[in-house]
């Protein structure tokens, strides 16, 4: 006869680890930590051994963060074997080059033992009325004395814990990480809402190939990183897009696609692409796009509840460190920036940068895209042109400079080349398809440059007129 074997006891060697390279790295919550847990909450067994010896340092007043002193405090009693050796107590930090939000990790830790001590509990209780051969006032006893033991452990676990200004200030860091700045963050969330085929994925492999090779992007220097992309698109038409962004050869840009996750859960998806992340040492996690990889299928993305539990796994990765981009289509209706998100508006409400990719007004060039933004943060620019090149995209700059740069190349076409020839603004404006006041701008500027000359003493029946300078 085969016997089951058992599933594990509820535990996350993940958030155990997490918290243990948390004071390795001297987070400033790491005095937090060790104060707050004790090692019989941690069911990796090495981690216990771990955790007890950082505690040891810590009362010993000697510095908890020391790998030297740890595995010497571990060896002198004889638990460095316990521990897993030198080797697995080194590696420990590895794939943590920075760990935020410790105490989400510490509630899991915590939480994780809760229900193991309730499994005993129950495996005592259900032992108990085994044991009391049909006894009823033993087996009531018995549920008793375990309801009572429970009730308090939900008292116990489910106490908030309130925090001091200063406590926050000290388990964040005190100035913005900055992936690209303006617009991508250590521990934000960014959304990018476009129409289909406005370039989206284009947009997120220009910027992926700038941080993995730590270039500019859009004029600002982005931080150097590996990456890890969530893609819809199915491997040909990927393929040629990173061909396109140079990204072909590039081991640092770890792909997952839409087709190698069918039947796997959203929040699995993105705990494993978290993973990967800090397996690979890669702070920018890119999801493109977050409808289709989180299942958001018809009016599933009208409703708030459906558009949270979307969201709420990637606010998990960012409150652990990652920078996360994620892409969304945008409703055919369109509208401002921050409503313009196909759905509910709960999608917007849960990022901390909100930027609209649409193809601007007016007679410019194919290749150039407006980017409009919200943000919480006062480095990220409301407005900004960019224009795709042979080079990838680069900025134009605000709209209203660039509106008029382009109004001066049109005007430069029109206007007349004699004094005899000279023509108003209107007809300028007229010519050209130029809206009138930024054919002002543009002659303005022009006149400046000495490109044009005017003649006329602006009034009526001798108007400014304007012609080109020989």
């Amino acid at each position: 006869m085969k016997h089951a074997i058992a599933p594990p006891l509820p535990h996350s060697a993940e958030a155990e680890k997490s918290i243990l390279a948390a004071v390795l790295l001297d987070s400033p919550a790491a005095h937090a930590v060790l104060e707050s847990l004790d090692p019989s909450d941690f069911f990796v067994p090495q981690h216990q051994v771990v955790f007890r010896h950082l505690r040891k340092l810590r009362q010993d007043k000697k510095p908890a963060n020391d790998l030297v002193l740890l595995v010497e405090s571990l060896a002198s009693c004889g638990d460095l074997d316990r521990a897993g050796g030198a080797a697995y107590v080194s590696a420990i930090t590895d794939g943590f080059p920075r760990v935020q939000n410790v105490e989400h990790h510490v509630q899991i830790v915590r939480s994780k033992a809760w229900l193991r001590r309730c499994l005993y509990e129950s495996q005592r209780f259900a032992e108990s009325v085994f044991s009391s051969n049909g006894d009823v006032t033993k087996a009531r006893e018995a549920a008793g004395i375990l309801s009572a033991q429970l009730k308090g452990e939900v008292w116990a676990e489910s106490k908030l814990r309130f925090r001091t200004a200063p406590e926050v200030a000290a388990a964040t860091a005190s100035e913005v990480e900055w992936i690209v700045p303006g617009y991508v963050a250590r521990g934000a969330l960014t959304e990018v809402d476009a129409k289909v085929k406005s370039g989206k994925t284009s947009l997120g492999l220009a910027l992926s190939r700038a941080v993995i090779n730590g270039e500019p992007f859009l004029g600002r220097d982005a931080t150097k990183t590996a990456v890890v992309y969530l893609t819809e698109q199915p491997d040909a038409s990927f393929r040629e897009a990173m061909k396109t962004a140079g990204l072909l050869a590039e081991e640092r840009f770890r792909v997952l696609t839409y087709f190698d996750v069918r039947g796997a859960a959203w929040p699995e998806v993105a705990a494993a692409a978290a993973r990967e992340c800090r397996s690979n040492a890669a702070a920018l996690l890119v999801v493109d796009t977050l409808g289709q990889f989180a299942g958001l299928t018809g009016d599933s993305e009208n409703d708030a509840g459906a558009a949270l539990a979307a969201m709420e796994p990637l606010q998990r990765a960012a409150a652990d460190g990652l920078a996360v981009l994620v892409f969304r289509h945008e409703r055919k209706s369109g509208g401002e920036v921050g409503d313009s998100g196909r759905g509910s508006s709960a999608f917007a409400g849960a990022a901390d940068i909100i930027v609209s990719l649409r193809r601007p007004e007016g007679r410019m060039r194919k290749t150039i895209r407006r980017l409009e933004a919200l943000s919480r943060f006062s480095e990220t620019p409301e407005e900004l042109l960019i224009e795709l090149t042979k080079e990838g995209y680069v900025s134009l700059g605000a709209p209203h400079e660039v509106a008029v740069e382009e109004a001066k190349s049109s005007i430069m076409r029109v206007v007349p080349e004699t004094e005899s020839e000279a023509v108003t603004l209107e007809v300028l404006a007229e010519k050209s398809g130029v809206p009138r006041s930024t054919v002002q701008r543009a002659v303005d500027a022009l006149l400046k440059a000495g490109m044009v000359r005017q003649v006329g003493k602006g009034k009526r029946g001798d108007p400014l007129r304007f012609f080109v300078t020989k």
